[in-house]
């Protein structure tokens, strides 16, 4: 993405503020416009004093002179003070509502896009990206808008008042255009190498506080904070190649100053020795010049501003350029409360395209019925139902729900009517009554206490002082790893769905609390669909229907007691779970 384009993205992204853009942009033509009437009026100004000495000057014209002089300083003063202040609220207000949308648009993307990109960089591209759209919309509606604007009325106006003088402003632009055109192309790239040493910083920073604990107990942190000097000392060598090329560029600025200024006193001397100038336009010129390296000083703040941003912007553009895998169809529909019949034809899903999560894989669960998944570790269990909630679609067969295929029901319809305890417990930092209240916003504290109690968590939610209210901490810490299980079980409880998946739900348990949960759960799972994937084979025991997954593929079905006897692969398992069987 070009710069042009670049910046073209930036303006495109004001939404529904365009409008007050519009009219700031066209506050900046005017102010442009008015700013050059002082240097004018300043020229005429001193011609009519130069007058006065022959004893000739127009009083009249001078006081007129100092009125409109007057006038087009009030206005200049007031359209700077208002276009100050809207870009001020545009581009604080357009910030935030870019950081919003953006963040909805990164919970919308997959699971598995989330699975390769760090979170870390995800935030860090957030947060730059959106500062750096503020920055350029501000100082664009604030200053670039009229330098550029400025630039352009000035040098028309120059070759208008005398065009031998004019020519040393414009060989003056020129030269400054060529200057950043050469310095742009010799940092992009330079700061392309930055920004990424910048994302890694954000990654490792961030991979070590969501595992400070891993840090600390295997006395990692000097080993950590190494690494990140590391990073951050890369990232200088980077940077510091790109902050010498804009120094060159600040100090040919500020001696132009000084060389257009005397070039133009020597040229306008010459000139007035020869009748081709007078005193006033000398005077003009040199305002014209100031203003001139002014609003150049202005343009390389801004390309300096696009450069420095242009990797952030072009990093935040292809995260929000990168299209969800999980959409509505346009003729998706809501279902409501479904009865929970739930149906597999011949689902095939891969990860890489070579080898097959799941394989032509068939079944069918009936409302009420609980169903168990089991198999080694990577046979396929855990993917099946992630393709349930459409975590991913399958890429053959098709999973329905009531008959209905779950691609033509609108996913947020489709998730409330399931609910899942992962195996890996998943809480916000925030208050244990928040937690709860994920699946069911509007759930009571009579409703609360009662989804708890089932999961064996009223307890020890009690024993808090704080209740309800108490904090979590960052993914549950300041909870045990049973606490934060049972809070999660209490969580799918309080939502109630006509569908349950249950991800190694009891895993964190020790034995004594697990009995009581899955005896809770005996009750709950009443009258609804449940999909329990377990290791432990006797948490299972009063399965529905048992699948045994093998490599994708479902290689044994039926109640517990009858795989047993059939003496296979689900036989093997218990037996090397050591498991005492009943006749």
């Amino acid at each position: 993405m070009g710069f042009l384009r670049l910046y073209g993205r930036v303006l495109e992204m004001l939404g529904s503020d365009s409008r007050l853009g519009w009219t700031l942009a066209l506050g900046n033509v005017a102010l442009a416009v008015a700013q050059f009437a002082e240097p004018v009026l300043f020229g005429r100004v001193i011609n009519l004093l130069a007058q006065a000495q022959g004893a000739t000057a127009d009083w009249s014209g001078l006081w007129l002179l100092l009125l409109a002089w007057v006038g087009f300083g009030i206005f200049t003063i007031l359209s700077g003070t208002l276009i100050a202040l809207y870009a001020d609220r545009l581009a604080h207000r357009r910030r935030l509502a870019v950081l919003t949308d953006y963040f909805e648009h990164v919970l919308q993307l997959p699971l598995a896009y989330h699975g390769a990109v760090h979170s870390g960089r995800l935030m860090k591209t957030m947060l730059q990206g959106s500062d750096a759209l503020w920055a350029l919309w501000l100082f664009f509606f604030r200053e670039h808008l009229a330098a550029f604007v400025s630039l352009l009325v000035l040098l028309p106006l120059a070759l208008f008042i005398n065009w031998r003088l004019a020519i040393l402003l414009f060989v003056l632009c020129v030269l400054f255009c060529v200057l950043m055109a050469v310095v742009v192309r010799k940092t992009e790239s330079l700061q392309n190498a930055v920004q990424s040493h910048h994302s890694d910083l954000a990654e490792r920073a961030s991979d070590a506080l969501g595992n400070i604990a891993l840090v600390q107990s295997f006395a990692r942190v000097e080993h950590e904070v190494t690494a990140l000097r590391n990073v951050s000392d890369q990232l200088l060598a980077a940077q510091f190649p790109v902050l010498s090329w804009w120094a060159v560029v600040a100090v040919l600025t500020r001696a132009s100053t000084t060389l257009t200024v005397l070039s133009i006193i020597l040229l306008g001397t010459w000139l007035f020795q020869q009748g081709l100038v007078s005193i006033g336009e000398i005077v003009t010129f040199m305002a014209f010049a100031g203003m001139v390296i002014s609003r150049l000083e202005q343009a390389v703040s801004f390309s300096n501003r696009l450069a420095m941003d242009a990797a952030r912007l072009r990093e935040f553009f292809d995260v929000l350029d990168t299209v969800p895998t999980m959409h509505d169809r346009p003729d998706a529909v809501d279902p409501g409360h479904v009865a929970g019949q739930v149906e597999f034809n011949n689902v095939s899903f891969s990860y890489n395209g070579m080898q097959p999560a799941v394989a032509d894989l068939s079944f069918t669960a009936q409302p009420g019925e609980i169903v168990a998944l089991v198999g080694a570790t990577g046979a396929g269990k855990s993917t099946a139902l992630a393709l349930l909630h459409r975590a991913f679609d399958p890429q053959a067969g098709a999973i329905k729900i009531d008959g209905k295929d779950i691609r033509d029901i609108k996913l947020a319809g489709l998730r409330r009517n399931i609910g899942v305890v992962f195996q890996e417990t998943l809480l916000f930092n925030r208050s244990i009554a928040e937690n709860l209240r994920v699946g069911k916003p509007d759930a009571t504290l009579e409703q609360m206490r009662t989804a708890a109690a089932r999961a064996q968590a009223l307890e020890f939610i009690e024993y808090n002082v704080d209740g309800f209210d108490a904090n979590v901490g960052e993914r549950g810490r300041s909870l045990s790893g049973g606490e934060r299980q049972r809070l999660s079980i209490a969580r799918a409880l309080l939502k109630d769905p006509p569908i349950l998946i249950l991800d190694e739900a009891t895993s964190a348990l020790d034995t004594a609390t697990e009995s009581k949960v899955l005896a809770a759960l005996d009750e709950v799972m009443k009258n609804r669909t449940t999909f329990v994937i377990a290791h432990r084979l006797a948490t299972i025991r009063k399965a529905t229907r048992i699948l045994v997954f093998e490599a994708g593929h479902v290689v044994e079905t039926g109640s517990f007691d009858e795989l047993y006897k059939l003496g296979g692969r689900f036989t093997k398992l218990a037996k090397a779970q050591f498991m005492a069987i009943d006749a």
